[in-house]
């Protein structure tokens, strides 16, 4: 059965276009089962209703003709049900639809599977016999493997589709994604792809037809040449059957092999990188189609060869690329590196295929203010080069080549943000306190750049978290302990008078440097934050001393250690840290100064330090809850996952409990408490937890502003009251709508949209 499973997917995933593929589809199934009917109906959420869009054994006349509401026969039964239904005589049963033209009546056995992507129906897969029996039980298994298998191609194909056709007034080509820093942004595309990687090149038309043939002739030459450099240094080291691999190779180069097909696609107007591309991925198709184990893992080797013709291809072709003003850049995973390279005056939205509303390119991206959406699982990246877009940060669409319908739409709505901003940036210089005076510290989080005169402009009052690895993955080497003093001793000049909290190195998880990668099966839940370092102390060391040399003279510095789980751990970070504070004490005393020792917290972010506050508390001057992390540990949720998207979020009750336990404890113990996730950039959850007990909350610079609107309009026994009243509520999607519900009775609606 799995070699027929595989089978079926892999002739499906050759198919080019989603009618080809359904068709593949009934073929393969009514081959693989030697049954006489298979047919398909996807669902037609407009419409609310099952349309046949393939069929095996039935009339193929009535394909894309016939259809069933959601309520009806026994297909919209399966639909309802999201079950199998196994029938031996389909036409007694009381949900059977007689439709004449589609000439089933001779068919009496039926088994229907219903197809099922992310908890939404996209279709049914229907088999038929003309014997009325039982079909067998691996029959019934074999079908639903099989509709789980084609479930996520047929999402993917869904949205791959919209790019065959053009659009009109009333078409508009939408994808799905993760709304990760709001706005909106109405630009062309430009895919941004890492080197050396052939499925990330995209499609790209040339002009130059000519210019790209004499590249791809180049870049053919020197990967034979280095090719043959490799055979002869290997010789003698490995056997000839191993060396024989060179030589197929070489073939393979050849004037008739993978050249001539490449030069072919160039010739139909293809960037030569593209036309690389998309031969490679027929070949790399075609391979893990073959019967033979040994021949499928061929593809390994095809793909291989494609990466090394590719890296000479670019290598004298590739120039960094110019980001034009209006651009919406795309890539199937932002890095810290890609951000700080772009120009923040072209880039209008950033959209990443991989990633979460907490991802650190989201956060970097809120820190730019740019709009960005990550986790689109069904954008077809390759194709996306050069097209229109809009950007909705705040709903997570994106649409593709928009009508002018929708572009008047949001160039409204970007109008209507642009007048909110004005309105609040009159608020700027006024402090953050709630209608009964009580003040409420707003901070910043940093981690791009110093830029106070923005931070004073919005009213911040201060840094209450920076941090420290971007700075790191920013360089090609672990810096120095002069080069890091240097960037902290700015850091403190331009918020000479404001406190500032300092997160020591925080690397792993989905923040790693190049060059000191971190490879991991579950990162989340491995070696990260503080373990890091502890393991690395010479890394620490350095790390601290140059903390305590820039804070010379400065006196408001406080320092934060991250993912902390143990009191062990606790205990040896503050060993290390007093270890280097008097070490730079007593070289600075000799040149006559002193630096004071600054204030110690720890990032609250595993659930198992909730339940040692006590003892933490007695060994630490301040705690700073990091919502982003202790909603993933606590909910077992990986915010980068979007499969499982609809977990992750801050008004789970279980989190907001927990916040409020927190908050108690704290108080009680007396011990300064501060919150640093993402959770305190949005104006509604910062209601709660103002209401909670914090009283400082520390968001992206953008936020600051909605933040404080939302804060201010109300006494402090009310937001007290708010926090109160949700402790009832057992979902998630209560508490956002009494919130929200609260919002527009103070005339505050505006703020939702515009903020998280």
């Amino acid at each position: 059965m799995l070699e027929q499973l595989r089978q079926v997917t892999q002739a499906v995933s050759l198919a080019e276009g989603q009618q080809q593929k359904l068709d593949v589809i009934v073929h393969e199934i009514c081959a693989a089962l030697k049954v006489q009917v298979c047919s398909i109906y996807l669902a037609d959420y407009n419409l609310h209703q099952f349309v046949l869009m393939a069929t095996r054994g039935l009339n193929t006349d009535c394909v894309g003709r016939v259809t069933l509401g959601f309520n009806e026969g026994i297909v919209g039964l399966i639909g309802q049900r999201e079950e199998p239904i196994h029938l031996q005589k389909v036409s007694e049963h009381p949900a059977y639809r007689y439709i004449p033209e589609v000439n089933e009546d001779k068919f009496n056995a039926f088994l229907g599977v219903p197809i099922i992507h992310q908890r939404k129906v996209l279709g049914v897969i229907v088999i038929q016999q003309e014997a009325p029996r039982q079909f067998e039980l691996d029959e019934e298994t074999f079908l639903i493997t099989l509709a789980a298998q084609l479930s996520s191609i047929l999402s993917g194909s869904e949205i791959s589709e919209l790019f065959e056709h053009s659009s009109g007034e009333l078409f508009s080509r939408t994808i799905p994604g993760i709304p990760a820093s709001s706005g909106v942004a109405i630009g062309k595309a430009r895919v941004i792809f890492p080197l050396e990687n052939i499925h990330s090149i995209p499609d790209r038309k040339t002009d130059d037809i000519e210019a790209e043939l004499k590249k791809l002739g180049s870049a053919v030459k020197s990967t034979h040449r280095q090719l043959e450099k490799m055979s002869r240094r290997m010789r003698g080291k490995v056997s000839e059957q191993e060396l024989s691999l060179f030589d197929a190779y070489q073939q393979i180069l050849g004037s008739k092999g993978l050249g001539a097909e490449v030069e072919e696609v160039i010739r139909q107007g293809f960037w030569a990188a593209t036309a690389l591309r998309k031969v490679i991925q027929k070949h790399l198709n075609e391979f893990k189609l073959m019967q033979d184990p040994y021949l499928r893992e061929r593809a390994n080797d095809i793909e291989d060869l494609a990466n090394r013709v590719l890296a000479q291809l670019l290598k004298s072709s590739y120039k960094p690329q110019k980001i034009e003003a209006g651009t919406i850049v795309v890539a199937e995973n932002f890095t810290a590196a890609m951000l700080a390279e772009l120009s923040g005056n072209d880039v209008v939205g950033i959209v990443s295929v991989k990633g979460s509303s907490t991802s650190h390119a989201a956060i970097l991206a809120k820190a730019l203010g740019v709009p960005a959406i990550m986790g689109l699982e069904a954008c077809p990246l390759t194709r996306v080069d050069g097209k229109e877009l809009i950007l909705d940060g705040y709903n997570g669409q994106l649409y593709v080549a928009p009508n002018q319908t929708l572009v008047n739409q949001y160039q409204t709505l970007l109008e209507e943000d642009r007048q909110l901003n004005e309105e609040l940036s009159k608020e700027d210089n006024l402090p953050c306190l709630t209608k009964d005076g009580c003040k409420i510290s707003l901070m910043i989080n940093s981690s791009l750049g110093t830029d106070s005169a923005r931070a004073r402009k919005t009213g911040a009052d201060g840094i209450g978290l920076y941090r420290t690895e971007i700075p790191f993955m920013q360089l090609e080497q672990f810096p120095s302990e002069d080069v890091q003093a240097c960037i902290y001793r700015d850091l403190l000049h331009e918020f000479n008078d404001l406190p500032v909290t300092i997160r020591t190195l925080d690397i792993g998880g989905d923040k790693q440097l190049d060059y000191f990668p971190i490879i991991e099966d579950n990162p989340f839940l491995g070696w990260r934050g503080i373990r890091v370092t502890l393991d690395h102390p010479e890394i620490f060391l350095v790390q601290l001393r140059a903390i305590f040399k820039a804070s010379e003279g400065f006196g408001a510095l406080k320092l934060a250690l991250p993912m902390v789980a143990t009191v062990e751990e606790l205990d040896e970070s503050l060993r290390l840290i007093q270890q280097a504070f008097e070490e730079v004490s007593e070289e600075l005393a000799l040149i006559g100064k002193q630096i004071k020792r600054p204030k110690i917290g720890l990032i609250l972010e595993i659930p198992a330090t909730v339940f040692l506050l006590k003892n933490f508390a007695s060994k630490v001057d301040f705690i700073s809850v990091g919502t982003n992390d202790l909603i993933q540990y606590m909910m077992a949720v990986d915010r980068n996952n979007i499969r499982v998207k609809s977990l992750y979020s801050h008004f789970q009750p279980a989190v907001l409990g927990v916040l409020q336990q927190i908050a108690n404890e704290a108080e009680a113990l007396n011990i300064p408490l501060q919150i640093c996730g993402e959770m305190a950039a949005d104006p509604l959850a910062s209601l709660l937890l103002v209401g909670m007990g914090f009283t400082e909350l520390s968001m992206n610079i953008g936020s600051l502003a909605r933040v404080k609107r939302a804060v201010s309009r109300f006494d402090l026994v009310e937001l007290q009251q708010l926090a109160e009243e949700v402790r009832d509520f057992s979902t998630e999607a209560k508490v956002k709508d009494h919130l929200l519900k609260v919002m527009e009775q103070r005339g505050l609606g505006g703020l939702v949209r515009a903020g998280n």
